[in-house]
């Protein structure tokens, strides 16, 4: 009796008050499309892509360290990666097969980035019931904007990461500032994915959203799952650190559908009132 109650005042509320309407509205709109399906494979896609960059920046630690006369650790730590970095990454950073990591992981983390792009390319055909014959095809120019994008993402994440491993307050600050690179970038892309005939103000709720969301994840992995995950090490080992990273790019992956939600049912709306 109590739940039809709370279902009957929500109902009422969401006649009196747009606002409320919306979420309702984005909440089926979720539902409709799978986004949490959707998300989960996106979050496959993103493991996939993390492995050729992998290669990438274990190689570029080792030539990194090897410029500034110290360790991968040293290298990584004046990155923010030090809680990322293992010791079996730090050895393979030592390795002198470094430019064999080079020539592998650049070509397969292009594919990796085509691949994804294709992925996002159809969420955002779903989430925008977009269905023209004309989409956007993912190709090799869209494939290195997308990797370019996501660079600058992974740039902006290392930058606010130092910051927070040189003092506490800085860290902090740079921690808040950090979501406008984000939404910033994260409008750019949108462009460049399907989103029928809505103009670029449209797409600015999404990239706030995803600039806020983002930082909030990364304050949850940097200060919760990277510390759990390393403290259950020694009784999950590489299991409890691939949950963690799983469990970090589904939140990301969340994010990613829920922007393209907001964007899509607000710009509908728009319509209908227009």
């Amino acid at each position: 009796m109590r739940a039809d109650e709370l279902a009957a005042r929500a109902e009422a509320e969401r006649r009196l008050h747009p606002s409320v309407d919306a979420v309702y509205e984005m909440a089926d709109r979720d539902a409709e499309v799978g986004g949490g399906i959707i998300a989960c494979a996106l979050a496959y896609r993103l493991f996939i892509w993390l492995l050729p960059l992998a290669l990438v920046v274990v190689a570029g630690l080792g030539f990194a360290a090897d410029a500034s006369s110290g360790s991968p650790e040293e290298a990584a730590a004046s990155l923010g990666f030090e809680g990322l970095v293992t010791s079996s990454i730090a050895n393979a950073a030592e390795s002198p097969n470094r430019w064999y990591a080079l020539l592998i992981g650049i070509p397969l983390l292009v594919w990796a980035t085509r691949s994804l792009l294709r992925m996002l390319v159809g969420a955002h055909r779903l989430v925008w019931v977009d269905v023209r014959a004309a989409a956007a095809k993912p190709t090799i120019v869209g494939s290195l904007e997308l990797l370019a994008v996501l660079l600058g993402l992974s740039l902006v994440s290392a930058l606010a990461g130092a910051a927070r491993a040189w003092s506490t307050a800085p860290g902090l600050v740079v921690t808040l500032l950090a979501i406008l690179p984000y939404a910033g970038l994260w409008l750019l892309l949108s462009l460049r994915l399907p989103h029928r005939d809505a103009p670029w103000q449209a797409l600015v709720p999404g990239a706030l959203l995803y600039g806020a969301g983002t930082e909030v994840i990364h304050a949850a992995i940097a200060y919760v799952l990277t510390p759990w995950a390393l403290a259950k090490q020694g009784t999950y080992g590489a299991l409890g650190l691939a949950a963690a990273l799983l469990v970090g790019l589904f939140l990301i992956s969340r994010l990613v559908v829920g922007s393209a939600v907001l964007n899509a049912t607000l710009w509908e709306r728009g319509r209908r009132r227009a």
